[in-house]
């Protein structure tokens, strides 16, 4: 789960729902551009790519 408090420069990143339970991860995760759901999609799909390639072998 992303979570992008307008007029933050941080992202939260966590485990859960918007209006369910939530396990916060990293709330230090630097986002760039004008708040809007379309930059957030696109920084979570980036963010999400680039974390899952730590694993891969």
């Amino acid at each position: 789960m992303f979570s992008w408090p307008e007029g933050a420069s941080n992202v939260h990143v966590g485990h859960g729902t918007l209006e369910g339970p939530k396990m916060t991860l990293w709330t230090d995760v630097r986002i760039a551009g004008r708040w809007s759901g379309t930059v957030l999609a696109e920084f979570g799909r980036a963010w999400v790519t680039e974390h899952l390639a730590k694993f891969s072998g």
